[in-house]
């Protein structure tokens, strides 16, 4: 009987690791879960990142050629636009191109002061028409824009000043 006593106190059971290994399962499963992040988050840093790229290369091209330029936002994405003998028409551009957002990512943009009416606009033409002007003189209408999910707990804030300066920000939502 010593033996057999010595043998079963020598090792663990089936059982016993069978529990540990469960167990360090879940906790490296919290663990991966917590090390991933906001996926959503990272995508809108990103979105708004590109904006604020786009932006301050519209400005310069602006101020470079001498021309015109302004956005236009709507509810999945912007444009940019060049002011021609027509009126704005959709920049050619390779990089400064109509722009549709990943579908998870809404845009909430807010513009300081009253927007541009243009004498003889249309109802529908003031709705279609640009909400931010980009001057060749390198002054950009003041504005923000939000970047937010509601498969998130962050926002992240676009935002220019007239003089071009274009700065992103994040907040987290409780």
């Amino acid at each position: 009987m010593p033996v057999s006593a010595a043998r079963r106190t020598a090792g663990f059971t089936l059982l016993e690791m069978m529990v540990v290994m469960v167990l360090i399962g879940i906790i490296f499963s919290f663990a991966t879960l917590s090390m991933r992040g906001d996926d959503i988050a990272a995508l809108m840093k990103q979105e708004a990142q590109r904006m604020e790229t786009l932006i301050n290369l519209a400005s310069d091209e602006a101020v470079i050629r001498g021309e015109e330029l302004a956005v236009r936002f709507r509810d999945d994405g912007y444009e940019f636009l060049l002011l021609g003998d027509a009126g704005w028409q959709t920049a050619q551009d390779g990089l400064l191109k109509d722009y549709s957002m990943p579908a998870d990512i809404e845009l909430r943009l807010d513009v300081s002061g009253d927007l541009p009416v243009f004498s003889g606009q249309e109802k529908d033409e003031e709705e279609s028409s640009p909400q931010v002007f980009i001057l060749s003189s390198g002054e950009i209408t003041p504005f923000s824009v939000v970047f937010q999910s509601g498969l998130s707990k962050h926002e992240y804030l676009l935002d220019t000043s007239v003089l071009g300066t274009v700065t992103v920000t994040s907040e987290e939502l409780f």
